[in-house]
């Protein structure tokens, strides 16, 4: 008798079974204030209990525990999110790691500036040359940092995915640029008034 049975080990779940349809790949879910924005929306296909967090009106202050270079970016990221109305209470706590991961990075570059990318070490047969460990903490600091920033739209391409409702954060030129756009869309359409 085989010891294969059903795709698998005896007694050992099967590969397909590792991940159940959540953790799956596929885009993610937006939320319906940003199909609306988008004109996207359709109420058949609606979340029928979505969860709406609380905006703030005001900046909170930085977590005590953060470093001062943290804080620095804590103060610089909730500035902008709060003049684009998208600084939520929920999402605190992901915001202060991405200020943690951000400083880290920050004063791991400063280190390494300063101890140089590559370290001379001394043994009993001699020296030899290694990188700095310093590296990889700045790297897996940055990664971090960039995984969490793209979830806030902080990376040029998580704005390109992030529909602002034009306002008071529009700026002369978007606003000029968002005219033309609109322009050159209905004179493509056949929609020109003369």
């Amino acid at each position: 008798m085989s010891k294969f049975r059903g795709g698998g080990l005896r007694g050992a779940a099967p590969i397909f079974n590792f991940f159940s349809v959540s953790e799956m790949a596929g885009r993610p879910a937006r939320p319906t204030n940003q199909k609306i924005i988008d004109g996207t929306f359709r109420a058949d296909r609606a979340v029928a209990h979505e969860m709406m967090p609380e905006k703030l009106e005001a900046s909170p202050p930085a977590p005590r525990d953060l470093s001062k270079a943290a804080k620095l970016e804590w103060d610089s990221v909730c500035a902008e999110l709060l003049r684009l109305k998208m600084l939520h209470r929920v999402d605190l706590g992901l915001l202060a790691a991405y200020c943690i991961e951000m400083a880290s990075y920050l004063e791991e570059t400063k280190k390494i500036k300063k101890e140089g990318s590559v370290l001379t070490i001394q043994s009993k047969t001699g020296e030899y040359k290694m990188p700095n460990p310093r590296i990889a903490i700045k790297n897996a600091a940055l990664k971090n940092a960039q995984a969490l920033a793209n979830q806030f739209g902080f990376t040029p391409s998580a704005r390109a995915r992030i529909n602002v409702p034009a306002g008071e954060s529009e700026s002369a030129l978007e606003k000029l640029l968002r005219a033309k756009m609109e322009n050159k869309n209905r004179l493509r359409n056949g929609n020109q008034q003369d």
